[in-house]
Parts: structure tokens; sequence; C-alpha cells
């Protein structure tokens, strides 16, 4: 069962939840777990623990818990396939968006039937500039129109040499920024915080269809897909004209305020 938590007021999504109480815990294992079930290989490294997503207006903070904060670019000698960049060694996926989530399976079992060919079509992405950076950096938001999962996003196989390594296979983990069927729709930037052990993505998501629906999903792996999370959280704007009586009604308070003080 996932565990979600909703504030009051502007801020839809609570961002002061303890680090224990993850909006969505990572209760999704994923295809191909080659029978070591949620994590892969060493969970020192690669453990997903949850997510935490805060709002301001229609800017998102996705917090992704996670040990691989202090891992990127482990096994640089022969896992990563050179294909898509000269850069070797794991790194952070990008992160995955949906108004809906509809996984493939069985909830009890971590809907180990679920990969990029079944399941949730993940409609945006936010991709990241340095995905083997320790720190951080700029990051866009693509929308993506391609009919299938595959048409708009690089695999764990792509990432990934098998001959030489057990990883998850079939899962997303990279916005394909080259193909015809993405378009960038803004900006955004991440941050890899070592001492919380998190990585935070944030983003305007103005303009955007995930605006329009009261939830959405989410879906982030490292680019082995050794640990992958998946979930959905409820969403909400504010009506404008609710924030305008608000703020209306914040203003006669400060007025009844100054005319008792005179």
């Amino acid at each position: 069962m996932k565990t979600f938590k909703v504030l009051a007021a502007v801020v839809a999504l609570g961002s002061s939840i303890s680090a224990h109480a993850y909006q969505i815990n990572d209760e999704y294992v994923g295809s191909k777990d080659h029978g070591y079930g949620d994590v892969i290989g060493d969970v020192s490294k690669f453990d997903v623990k949850g997510i935490d997503v805060s709002v301001s207006g229609t800017v998102l903070t996705v917090d992704v818990y996670t040990n691989f904060v202090n891992n990127v670019g482990i096994f640089n000698n022969n896992v990563t396939s050179t294909t898509l960049s000269q850069k070797k060694g794991i790194a952070f996926g990008d992160l995955f968006l949906s108004s809906s989530w509809n996984p493939y399976g069985d909830a009890d079992t971590g809907y180990k039937e679920d990969r990029h060919r079944t399941g949730t079509k993940w409609t945006y992405g936010f991709s990241l500039d340095d995905r083997w950076s320790s720190t951080g950096g700029e990051g866009a938001l693509y929308e993506l129109n391609g009919a299938t999962n595959y048409e708009n996003a690089y695999l764990s196989n792509d990432y990934i040499n098998g001959r030489y390594a057990t990883y998850r296979h079939g899962q997303e983990v990279a916005v394909k920024t080259d193909s015809a069927t993405v378009t960038s729709v803004g900006s955004g930037s991440w941050l890899v915080d070592t001492v919380n052990g998190k990585v935070s993505f944030t983003f305007d998501i103005a303009g955007t269809d995930l605006v329009k629906g009261d939830e959405i999903a989410f879906h982030w792996g490292m680019t082995c897909g050794n640990d992958t999370i998946e979930g959905k959280v409820p969403f909400s704007v504010p009506e404008p004209g609710a924030l305008a009586l608000m703020g209306l009604g914040l203003a006669a308070v400060g007025l009844r305020r100054r005319k008792q003080a005179a």
C-alpha cells in the first residue's frame, strides 16, 4: 500500500514529511529481477527508498531517496555501453511522469511483468544535462509524443553491456532528446544531496497536461535499473479565484489589525 500525505492551502503536497514516511514507498520491482527481487546487486549501492513531492503553484520538487547518490559512476570499466556517451559508469536516470499510473501485473509481486512495453505510457520526462554529475545541474522537461515508451525513451538495455553484468531489463531510464517524438516544454534544475541521501528535481509543469489531472505518476531508476521506483501522488493546483480570495482575506486581516493597533 502506498503512503500519501497531503498538506493544506497553497502547498498541495507535503514537503515537511519524515524521511521514513515517503509519499511513494518503493514497492515496485519491475521486470527481469533475475531472482533478486526489489534490488539487483548491492543494496547499499542501488536501493531506492521512496519519493516525496512538494508543489508551489505549478512548480514541482521531486525528491528521490536512494543509496545511489553516493555511487554514481560505479562499474565504469566493463558495464556501461558507450553507444550513448563516451562517459562510462552507471549514472542517474531521468524522471518520467504521467497523469495516471497503470502498472502491469500484480501489486503483491511488485508488478514483476511491468516494463516499457507494458503498463504506464509516460507522457513527460525531465532530462538531466550531465547524468554522471555527482552534484547536479540543469535539466529540461520534454513532452513525449511517441505512441510507445520506446519511441520516447532509452532503456537500461541501451546503457548496460549485458555480457558483463546482471541488471533489470526493459526499464525507461532516459529521455530520447534526439527523437522527433519528443518536444522540449520547459526547464529546471536537479541537485544531488549526499547528506540526506536524495536526488532532487525541480521544474515547472505550467502549460502541460499534467496540471489538468488529479494525480501525477512518477518513474525513476539509475541507468542500470537495478532498483526502479514507480507510483503516484494526488495533485491539485489552486484555482486563480481561490488564490485571489485568499489574498483578499489576508489583506482584510492585515487591515483589521492595523485599525486595532491605531
